[in-house]
């Protein structure tokens, strides 16, 4: 499978063009998409559209950057002034917006040519991927398993190389997971770094927008595209210096719960930066299932006041998920919300004095296990998927809860699956997780695996 870069050079030597690019990458989707169920809309022709303008400023001598005439598709969760939006799910109101999302527009000035729209969890509430509405997204490794949620749609259809990036977004793991189980690259950025104007909201407090890709390098690219530049950021990758990076391992807290071959492939990546001269060392993850359970009443509360009307008005038309994740908020007490989120900052600068005063990016699971075999979510097992979920998002919501960016990288296979790593940094140090994650894939060739078919 081509990498964004090859694919850039290629487009701006003119050794192919915009509408070439396009082509291919719809051919894949209809080949091999339903198999899949990645995307909810394709919208073949108004991509090939924009190839040809684009084509046409290459060869005027114009250049948008490195995106330019680069196909992707976005979670089904953004506004378009000429396009529905429907948030995974088939309730009435949810329709096209006045102006294009922020990231829509930005990715638009850039060149970027959308194919179309990526399946999720229905309102972006769940973590296995199955709408009831449009159908299950499929694992790419493995049909029969899931590929988490809620930006299913997402990491399959890159790991399945139907589109070289994508672009989803993560309240408590929502793209690190999909990441994880499908053997995708992920950037969870800083909460606030990339703008939420125009998004469907999961929850306000923690909903962030990041791409998946096959590689560091792409998902670089699309960071500095999305977000804002800010004076105060860290210093760039290309002044990283390995051997001045320390490292800390939080694996201890999941130990006791995850599959001990799943950490094996993280202590192994370990191995890789350590040979690099990479400092390492042991750290404690302060308050971790305080966080999770401080985010959880957050979540639910903000949930069930965004949706509070539609849950009068449609609670027929939402499918169980969904509608257990909203209504989870309702039987919370007035004011725990409030609670939860005014000792967010506090947390935030013990969590920083004492994580990051030992090391600059920490290394921890992106979840314990590989993706599950797929079992549909009904009333008879629905208290076993509940705590599915919980135990999948311990390792991921309280980096949603402080608002810190993590990355996800594929570091290995346990039965045919991919496992992945997180890395983690204090706010606002994605160059630093970048830098470490890009030196991590120049040594290794997991995120270079395909899955067999595709």
């Amino acid at each position: 499978m081509v990498s964004l870069h090859d694919l850039a050079q290629s487009l701006h030597s003119g050794n192919t063009s915009c509408v070439a690019t396009t082509g291919y990458f719809l051919e894949r989707i209809q080949r091999h998409d339903p198999a899949l169920n990645a995307f909810i809309a394709l919208e073949a022709q108004d991509a090939l559209s924009a190839a040809k303008a684009l084509d046409l400023e290459l060869r005027n001598g114009q250049s948008r950057g490195p995106l330019h005439g680069i196909p992707l598709a976005i979670k089904d969760i953004f506004e378009r002034s000429d396009k529905p939006t429907s948030a995974g799910s088939q309730v009435g109101g949810i329709a096209r917006g006045s102006t294009d999302a922020t990231v829509v527009r930005r990715l638009r000035a850039a060149g970027a040519i959308v194919l179309g729209t990526l399946n999720l969890d229905e309102f972006a509430a769940g973590g296995t991927g199955d709408n009831p509405h449009f159908g299950r997204a499929r694992n790419p490794w493995d049909l029969e398993r899931i590929t988490g949620g809620s930006s299913s749609g997402t990491a399959a259809a890159v790991a399945a190389g139907l589109v070289p990036v994508a672009i989803g977004s993560d309240t408590g793991g929502s793209l690190r997971l999909p990441a994880a189980f499908c053997g995708v690259t992920a950037l969870k950025p800083t909460w606030g770094s990339i703008s939420n104007q125009g998004v469907f909201a999961r929850a306000r407090p923690f909903d962030t927008i990041g791409p998946a890709a096959r590689d560091v390098a792409a998902c670089r690219i699309l960071f500095e595209v999305l977000s804002e530049p800010r004076p105060d950021a860290q210093s760039g990758a290309n002044t990283v210096n390995m051997r001045q990076l320390r490292m800390g391992f939080a694996t201890t807290a999941f130990r006791d719960t995850a599959d001990p071959r799943v950490l094996v492939c993280i202590d192994d990546a370990c191995a890789i930066w350590e040979r690099m001269g990479v400092a390492q060392c042991a750290v404690d993850l302060p308050n971790l299932d305080l966080m999770t359970r401080l985010h959880q009443v957050i979540v639910k509360s903000d949930s069930a006041l965004l949706h509070a009307t539609t849950m009068r008005e449609h609670a027929h038309q939402i499918g169980f998920p969904a509608r257990s994740a909203i209504e989870a908020g309702l039987f919370l007490p007035a004011g725990r919300q409030q609670e939860a989120l005014a000792v967010r900052s506090a947390m935030l600068d013990h969590f920083v004095e004492t994580v990051f005063t030992q090391s600059d990016v920490v290394v921890l699971p992106v979840v314990g296990t590989v993706a599950p075999q797929y079992i549909q979510c009904s009333g008879s097992n629905a208290a076993a998927i509940i705590r599915s979920f919980a135990q999948s998002g311990r390792a991921c919501r309280f980096v949603n809860y402080l608002g810190l960016p993590a990355l996800a990288l594929p570091c290995g296979f346990v039965d045919g699956m991919p496992v992945g790593l997180q890395l983690i940094a204090r706010p606002y140090a994605e160059d630093l997780l970048l830098a470490a994650g890009d030196a991590f894939q120049a040594a290794s060739r997991w995120h270079l695996a395909e899955p067999s078919g595709f």
